[in-house]
């Protein structure tokens, strides 16, 4: 017996030491850290909630305020309702045990628990399965956080931890919540209703009404009377008096940029933040989204529209609205239209001629928009007005005002895909990921994907001068401990263009009277206040962009279908355009506009509108052209001359089509140019066709285009045989798969004046078409 008793002595003993040994052991770092555990509250820029962004767990969570001792009454009710040895127990309460086992013992099942606060906190900071070895390990935890932690430190972390129902955790939010105000100001009711809210939160639901949990706070009420924590006074006066439930009310305001806003704290450096401070002027967001609402509801064709609001000299996003309803979803709402890429049209066109203005063109210089093929990748396609007419010899300032695809094709032919690319990129367009190659100069017409947002940015890089920087959707934030955090920059603020080239670019934007013959006088772009603004209208109307800025703000809008649904022939001008004008014109209230540009910098010239040259005597016309100083032409227009006493037009060969078509050789005006040799504008030598199964020889022929002076007297023969051909009208040829060459003979040549060998791919036609 002595021995057996001397092994049981030595077994106490050693658990006894191994007991204090492991309560002896010091916390781990970090064992008390909510990191990950706290809901962000998100606010507009006067302060009211937007959101509060849900925990990492799920939850609502915000801490008691550090600076501040543990709400009295809270102590108080949840030391009474919990465990009212708190103060004098190691962490575990011998007598709530013995008494526990007790009365599960008469019971013959588990009526009563003996965890402490303390207990219940080792639970939550450090998890266990609910059995025995479970227990016993939460026993062994809570003796060791009370033997490094003051009482104050350990009923503060388990405050911030409890939960109270619906998702919340922590009475400071639960105040917020059930009561709207702060864990600090509420009554001993109150905080007695969360104390029976911990006891049991599936059954005890507050906004399930007053009387539903009345008896509940009773009780806890009379277990702090018991406990000499109330008189018997103010347990009569706190059971009878209001409880001031607020109604459930979780704010959702902006919701595409608080969605957008959680993944993307981290990547800004607030990943530890619990506060968060948007940049949003909450009057402006508020009348932005009834401008979606109602443009969209006025006109049928419009699936769903996007806008972003900016302010041009910080950077801030003053409104952000993603589809015109985040819960329709019917219409896919909950897509984010700012941040998700899609086809821009013409939308780029912009830094395509900025970067043309920046190495030697100028507004007046003359483009071609003629039909013209272009070759890219071992196959070609032809690019196409929106009016679908040839405009011929074109100035810069026309063709990107009036929105011409075919210059701007051949613009970007001229100056390199890879050069304009390089411009985007640096301007913020990151999403063209793709190469140059990829691309061809189908860039300019939008055949990248790019998002509303990189837009946005990118136009307010032209309201600066041409320098891009970052748009800021976060004023400040702070920490659980209230530290201030900086958000970081989403990229480094960067010049893309020259200043004085963007200056006569945003001149151009600007223009009322040079996009006139495209869109008329009386348009959505025509605003009370100058405004640089560019359209863009994707293949099969599927997207619509109109983006543009006044010095102080840019404004950027997408309408479309998220699903790519095409819209009916609805174009940028007339799908966003509208809804533009409403939210500039909105964005500008109570701001006074400053001139977009100032004039006085350029030079002006008084120029020939069809040569861009220095009008002439012999011009019909002329108009003033301003210009970088330095960069005016010199020479005179040679279109316009005067031959043996009779006025004549000279456009050249490269024009002479063109001219033909508009009726110009048949007036009193002549198209000469004698001396340049004809030849193909279309096709060109090395061009490979791909032929469609299935679909008719005829339906898939090739275009034929002819340059030349003098086309009388010219013959086509393909592949060695006559074929029919009227030089002055385009023709197309039906040609089966292999290569073929195309010969142009003049009358009285031994040879071809011109010779072009294609290849023609693909699989075997299908029937011709009736």
């Amino acid at each position: 017996m002595r021995i057996a008793a001397r092994v049981a002595l030595a077994c106490a003993l050693s658990g006894v030491l191994g007991v204090l040994g492991f309560a002896a052991l010091p916390l781990p770092d970090g064992l008390l850290d909510p990191e990950g555990q706290l809901s962000v509250q998100v606010t507009d820029r006067s302060g009211a909630l937007l959101r509060e962004l849900p925990s990492d767990e799920d939850s609502r969570s915000v801490l008691l305020p550090r600076e501040q001792p543990v709400p009295a009454v809270l102590r108080e009710t949840f030391i009474a309702s919990e465990d009212r040895r708190f103060e004098h127990h190691p962490g575990v309460d011998p007598l709530a045990v013995l008494r526990a086992l007790w009365s599960n013992l008469q019971a013959g099942r588990t009526v009563s628990g003996a965890s402490t606060l303390t207990q219940q906190l080792s639970r939550m900071v450090v998890p266990r399965p609910r059995t025995l070895a479970g227990k016993v390990h939460e026993a062994l935890w809570a003796l060791r956080l009370s033997a490094h932690l003051g009482r104050e430190d350990i009923l503060r972390a388990y405050l911030d931890r409890v939960a109270l129902g619906h998702d919340l955790v922590g009475v400071e939010a639960a105040s917020e919540a059930y009561f709207g105000r702060p864990a600090a100001s509420l009554s001993v009711g109150q905080a007695a209703l969360l104390a029976a809210i911990a006891r049991s939160p599936a059954r005890v639901d507050p906004w399930a009404g007053e009387s539903s949990v009345r008896a509940r706070v009773c009780e806890v009420l009379a277990r702090m009377r018991r406990t000499g924590r109330l008189d018997a006074e103010g347990e009569r006066v706190a059971a009878g008096g209001p409880l001031d439930i607020v109604h459930a009310r979780r704010p959702f305001g902006a919701p595409h940029l608080v969605t957008d806003l959680r993944p993307r704290l981290a990547g800004l450096g607030l990943g530890r933040a619990v506060s968060v401070s948007t940049t949003l002027d909450p009057a402006l967001q508020r009348d932005v989204e009834q401008a979606v609402r109602s443009e969209l509801a006025a006109d049928p064709r419009l699936g769903q529209a996007a806008v972003l609001v900016v302010d041009n000299v910080s950077g801030e996003v003053l409104a952000y609205v993603g589809s015109a309803d985040f819960l329709d979803r019917e219409r896919e709402g909950q897509n984010d239209g700012v941040r998700a890429r899609r086809q821009p049209g013409s939308a780029l066109k912009p830094f395509a001629y900025g970067l043309a203005l920046s190495s030697g063109w100028t507004a007046a210089s003359v483009l071609s928009d003629v039909e013209v093929e272009v070759g890219e990748a071992g196959a070609s396609w032809l690019p196409h007005n929106y009016d679908r007419r040839s405009h011929g010899p074109v100035r810069l300032r026309a063709a990107l005002a009036n929105s011409y695809n075919v210059p701007a094709v051949e613009l970007t032919e001229a100056l390199g895909p890879d050069r304009v690319l390089a411009v985007l990129r640096d301007a913020g367009f990151s999403s063209l990921e793709a190469s140059a190659e990829h691309y061809g100069a189908g860039l300019v017409l939008g055949n990248g994907d790019v998002s509303l947002w990189e837009m946005a940015r990118a136009y307010r890089g032209l309201a600066r001068g041409g320098v891009v920087g970052p748009l800021t959707l976060v004023t400040t934030a702070a920490d659980r401990w209230e530290n201030v955090l900086t958000p970081r920059a989403e990229l480094e603020t960067r010049r893309f263009l020259p200043e004085e080239a963007v200056a006569l670019l945003t001149d151009v934007l600007s223009d009322e009277t040079a996009r006139a013959p495209a869109f008329g006088l009386d348009n959505a772009l025509r605003l009370p206040f100058p405004v640089a603004a560019k359209t863009g209208t994707s293949r099969a109307y599927v997207d619509n962009w109109t983006v543009g800025f006044t010095r102080e703000r840019t404004v950027a809008v997408w309408v479309g279908n998220f699903d790519g649904r095409p819209m009916q022939r609805v174009s940028g001008i007339t799908g966003a355009g509208p809804l533009f004008s409403r939210v500039m014109r909105r964005a500008m209230r109570g701001v006074r506009p400053a001139p977009l540009v100032d004039r006085a910098r350029f030079t002006r010239v008084r120029i020939c509108p069809l040569s861009g040259h220095r009008a002439g005597e012999e011009c019909p016309g002329s108009y003033e052209e301003v210009f970088l100083p330095g960069t005016a032409p010199a020479e005179p227009c040679e279109m316009h001359r005067r031959l043996a006493g009779q006025a004549v037009l000279d456009v050249g060969p490269r024009f002479a089509a063109w001219a033909r078509r508009e009726g110009l050789a048949t007036t009193a005006v002549s198209v000469t140019g004698a001396g340049a040799r004809p030849t193909f504008g279309t096709p060109r030598d090395g061009d490979e066709f791909l032929l469609e199964a299935g679909i008719p020889l005829q339906s898939q022929s090739i275009p034929v285009r002819v340059l030349a002076a003098n086309p009388r007297g010219l013959h086509l023969r393909v592949d060695g045989a006559p074929a029919a051909f009227d030089p002055a009208h385009d023709v197309r040829l039906a040609l089966g798969p292999g290569s073929h060459t195309l010969e142009l003979w003049a009358e009285g040549d031994s040879g071809p004046a011109s010779r072009v060998q294609v290849r023609v791919r693909g699989g075997a036609p299908g029937p011709a078409s009736r």
